[in-house]
C-alpha cells in the first residue's frame, strides 16, 4: 500500500454531491476516500431502485453495511437474510454476497464501509477484481464515452466474428447506459477488427461488465479471438464538422 497523509476533517452532505451511475437501478455515493485522506477504511452510500440488485461479489478485506431507509435482502454465502433500517452487517473477506431492495415500490440505501483503503471487489460470476476506489470516479468519468476495442480475430474466422457480434448486439441493446454498437473491420489488416460502443459513462460500461449479458457476449465472440482485446475509452475532445 502506498503512504497517504490524512488531509483535513471533512463534512459530507451526500443530497448535494454527484452519484456514480452503477446500472441497473443502483447508485453510488462515495463518502470517505483516499482523496479526502483516507488511510485506513473506505465508506459510502449506495441507493438501489424498487426491485434493484448488485451481483455476488467478494471482498478481499472486511464490509460491514446498514440499513439507511427501506427494507433489503441481503444473500450471504447462499442464505437470503431481510434485513430493515439500521439493521447492520458484518462480512469476512472472501465470503460471496450481494444486496437486493426487498421493495417493488421503494428505494432502499445502505451505508457502506471496508476495513482497507486497497478494498477490491471480484465478481463471482466472472472472477474478475478491480479496486473500489477505481470505482469512485470522478465527474470525467460519468460523461458520455466511446468504449474502444481492438481484437485480432483468428484468421479464417473473420465472418464468423462479425455474425457473432452482430447476433451479441442485443445483450448491449438491453444494457442501461448502452448507447450504440458497430463493428467494423480493417482493410489493410482482415483479422483486426474494432467494435466500437457508445456508453453514458465508464461507470455504465463497468457496471456491463457485472452482468449476465457481458458473459452472453464473451460467450458468443470469445472463440474467436486470436488474443486478449485491447479496451480503451474516448471521450470527443475536437468535432471540426
Amino acid at each position: 500500500m502506498t503512504d497517504r497523509v490524512a488531509t483535513s476533517p471533512q463534512i459530507f452532505r451526500p443530497d448535494e454531491m454527484p452519484f456514480i451511475e452503477r446500472g441497473s437501478g443502483a447508485r453510488t455515493i462515495p463518502l470517505t476516500t483516499t482523496a479526502v485522506g483516507a488511510t485506513s477504511f473506505l465508506n459510502g452510500i449506495t441507493t438501489f431502485e424498487p426491485g434493484a440488485e448488485i451481483a455476488h461479489h467478494t471482498h478481499n478485506c472486511i464490509e460491514s453495511v446498514m440499513i439507511i431507509e427501506g427494507e433489503a435482502i441481503v444473500d450471504i454465502d447462499g442464505a437470503e437474510t431481510p434485513l430493515t433500517t439500521h439493521d447492520t452487517t458484518f462480512v469476512p473477506a472472501n465470503i460471496p454476497h450481494r444486496f437486493k431492495n426487498a421493495s417493488s415500490e421503494k428505494q432502499m440505501r445502505i451505508l457502506w464501509t471496508y476495513a482497507s483503503v486497497d478494498a477490491t471487489r471480484t465478481l463471482v460470476a466472472s472472477g474478475e477484481t478491480g479496486r473500489i476506489d477505481a470505482e469512485q470516479q470522478s465527474a470525467e468519468s460519468l460523461e458520455p464515452v466511446i468504449e474502444h476495442v481492438e481484437i485480432e480475430v483468428q484468421p479464417g474466422s473473420e465472418d464468423a466474428f462479425v455474425a457473432a457480434a452482430a447476433e451479441a448486439a442485443q445483450h448491449f441493446q438491453k444494457t442501461p447506459g448502452s448507447r450504440s454498437f458497430e463493428v467494423f473491420t480493417s482493410h489493410e489488416q482482415p483479422s483486426r477488427m474494432r467494435v466500437l460502443i457508445g456508453w453514458d459513462s465508464i461507470a455504465a460500461h463497468e457496471h456491463f461488465r457485472t452482468t449476465p449479458e457481458y458473459a452472453k457476449w464473451r460467450e458468443l465472440v470469445g472463440p474467436h479471438f486470436a488474443e486478449a482485446p485491447r479496451v480503451e475509452h474516448l471521450r470527443s475532445a475536437h468535432k471540426a464538422f
